[in-house]
């Protein structure tokens, strides 16, 4: 009879809830969880089954992470509900609620850990029936989960107040977010205009490119042009070449091909060199125009978080928690357009590549295809959704402004 082996396995996760919800009023703590399991079996555990065991707990713990992330949304909405009418009862009820929440998550928590062990013991079945060592096993599961608890945010803690307002500090910081949305506003409206002007270079330095290949096909006294499509011009001149070669010394004048696609690659450039600059300063209009508008874009984030600073050391703004909610909108949405416009400003720099001294090696389809990208990254709409955030955050500010004055 084989000796019964203790083989243990620890494993861990960082933190439970990997991506948690967008949340406006209430805040998740981090969840880490380590899990020990000791198999006994007739002799040691493979560590490749040890791993598929994990996989089994790992499991069903994730179906926990669900659980919790949606009890938070809930909870959020329930809070966002009681401060319509901000104050300490309404932050008073908020607290019963988290607590009652926080009550039920360290049930379910609890739960997990059997839940984990009739997870493993179920795939040591599976196990046991490709490995006679454990037709017999036991498992032993310990759960340990270290965290905080969900809770108010510290905003709304601050914000919270049972009357009146002063926000006078406010209105500079206001106007300030309100100019830089209107600037951002006003900076995209040449964008368009600059974007079509870049399409019309790059379509007309295409449209030159493919005359002055053929244009050098005709000066070198190549007459057959039968199957050349100048949209992958390193390919036509190759073509052509072999053309100009096919057709004897009355064309090739003793010339080898490598001298041949040379001269006709010359004139070429030579024919489309003006559209390929005017491409290229096109292409840095717009790019200069991208990071303009990012630097705005950044600008109006760094003032919607002094204003959301500057509400958070206010104790008696009674609509301080819709107006930190207005702030965390512009936020959001600046930060997510920064981000775009990044992301665009790069794309920009791969244009460079296509269009500064490369004009022969790469065809149209890639160009083309860059083109309609780009066309896809405008921010147009997402310009409108976040100056209608900017206008709500003025809008607030100068209400409160004229109930208290």
């Amino acid at each position: 009879m084989a000796k019964q082996t203790v083989t243990p396995h620890k494993f861990y996760v960082v933190d439970l809830i990997r991506s948690k919800p967008k949340l406006q009023y209430i805040e998740i703590p981090s969840y880490r969880v380590d899990v020990k399991f000791e198999v006994t079996a007739k002799g040691p555990v493979p560590s490749t089954t040890l791993k598929r065991l994990e996989a089994a707990g790992m499991k069903e713990l994730e179906r926990y992470e669900t659980v919790i992330s949606q009890e938070a949304v809930k909870l959020d909405k329930k809070v966002a509900e009681l401060m319509k009418t901000p104050g300490q009862k309404s932050q008073a009820e908020a607290e019963k609620m988290i607590q009652a929440t926080n009550q039920m998550i360290k049930n379910a928590l609890r739960s997990a850990e059997g839940a984990a062990q009739v997870a493993i013991e179920k795939q040591i079945k599976v196990e046991a029936n490709k490995d006679k060592l454990l037709k017999e096993a036991r498992v032993k599961t310990t759960l340990k989960v270290t965290a905080g608890v969900i809770k108010i945010g510290t905003a709304v803690t601050r914000l919270v107040a049972t009357s009146g307002a002063d926000v006078m500090a406010y209105k500079t910081i206001v106007k300030q977010v309100y100019d830089l949305g209107k600037e951002v506003q006003q900076q995209l409206k040449g964008e368009e205009k600059l974007r079509k002007d870049l399409e019309g270079a790059i379509q007309k330095y295409i449209k030159l490119r493919g005359t002055s290949i053929m244009q050098a096909a005709e000066r070198q006294g190549i007459t057959d042009t039968s199957g050349i499509s100048v949209k992958k011009p390193m390919e036509a001149i190759k073509k052509l070449t072999a053309k100009a070669l096919a057709m004897g010394d009355e064309v090739t004048k003793g010339r080898d091909a490598k001298k041949i696609a040379k001269e006709i690659a010359d004139f070429a450039i030579k024919g489309y060199q003006v559209y390929q600059k005017d491409s290229n300063k096109k292409r840095a209009l717009y790019r200069e125009h991208t990071t303009k508008t990012r630097h705005k874009v950044d600008d109006l984030g760094k003032a919607a978080d002094k204003l959301m600073k500057a509400a958070k050391s206010q104790k008696t703004l009674k609509e301080g928690v819709k107006l930190g909610a207005e702030c965390m909108a512009v936020k959001r949405e600046a930060s997510a357009m920064a981000a775009k416009l990044e992301e665009r400003q790069k794309f920009l720099a791969e244009m460079e590549a296509l269009m500064e001294g490369n004009g022969l090696k790469v065809d149209d389809t890639t160009i083309m295809d860059k083109l309609k990208k780009l066309d896809k990254m405008t921010v147009l709409k997402e310009t409108k959704t976040m100056f209608t955030s900017v206008k709500g955050v003025y809008k607030l500010v100068d209400g409160i402004s004229d109930v208290v004055g």
